[in-house]
């Protein structure tokens, strides 16, 4: 499994260093750990002659000092990690963040991104919705949005609704968890008053379909059907069963094509508390 965690040194990037070292994985990991300076913030205006030269060379130092601390801090992040997993080796890269870490994906093929929910752009006004945001809807391969720091990785929300991205997130936890530590939550939610299915029988559907599935692997799992706003309720389940991962697919979750990340996974992205990981 290739994973690319991303840094900037705020406390939110430490948190999805910390949810890296414990996750309960199959196999070790290859580990790329990235941090990307833009260098665009040092372009200079126009100014007068008599003081363009002063500034360049105050933006040539502030810009050494940059990527020299780039470089530490990659270094400190690589020998934690290494303290775990073995096969890591820091990137420092120059350009807009999201662009490069998706980009970076891409020439890797990389399975997996991890980054936190805030920082990374190194504007302390940017939220969710900036590059996180941009790098869960653009990354060519899985993306996990860390939000808070946690103990141990014990429990997980799996939303699903019955497509391919279901099918896609539901074989990623297969594939790359140790079924031991974990106990899981497999989550319909339908939003309209009538559906077509009795629950009982729809909730048998969803059962054979995903939760037994996850059983035969070694999950421990139950399975729940509830009606409401998909994402809405998908946010509530996780925080009342203290989920500490919410698994959702890229696309989906409404039934309806036409729905790409931008509905019901970008807003379990955006408002949930817990850490979620979007598959592709």
């Amino acid at each position: 499994m290739k994973i690319i965690l991303a840094i900037d040194g705020s406390k939110y990037s430490d948190w999805a260093m910390d949810l890296l070292l414990k996750l309960p994985l199959v196999k070790e990991p290859e580990i790329l750990v990235m941090h990307v300076v833009d260098l665009a913030m040092f372009a200079h205006p126009l100014m007068a002659p008599s003081i363009a030269e002063e500034h360049r060379a105050a933006m040539r130092k502030a810009m050494d000092e940059r990527l020299e601390m780039a470089h530490r801090l990659t270094g400190r992040v690589v020998e934690k990690i290494k303290k775990r997993w073995k096969k890591v080796r820091p990137l420092i890269e120059e350009g807009r963040a999201a662009e490069r870490i998706v980009t970076r994906a891409r020439e890797e093929d990389s399975d997996l991104i991890l980054l936190g929910s805030r920082g990374i752009s190194n504007v302390r006004g940017f939220l969710l919705g900036s590059v996180s945001q941009k790098v869960a809807t653009y990354a060519p391969c899985s993306v996990l949005v860390v939000k808070r720091r946690i103990r141990a990785v014990k429990r997980f929300l799996l939303a699903v609704d019955g497509s391919k991205s279901s099918e896609a997130a539901m074989r990623f936890i297969q594939s790359h968890f140790i079924p031991e530590p974990l106990q899981g939550t497999v989550l319909y939610v339908w939003d309209y008053p009538i559906h077509p299915h009795p629950e009982s029988l729809m909730e048998q559907m969803i059962e054979e379909r995903h939760g037994e599935p996850l059983k035969r692997a070694g999950f421990k799992t139950k399975t729940v059907c509830v009606m409401g706003q998909a994402a809405a309720k998908i946010v509530r389940m996780a925080s009342d069963n203290k989920a500490d991962l919410v698994v959702v697919g890229s696309r989906g979750l409404t039934g309806l094509k036409r729905f790409f990340l931008g509905g019901i996974s970008h807003k379990v992205v955006r408002y949930s508390h817990e850490s979620v990981l979007v598959v592709r």
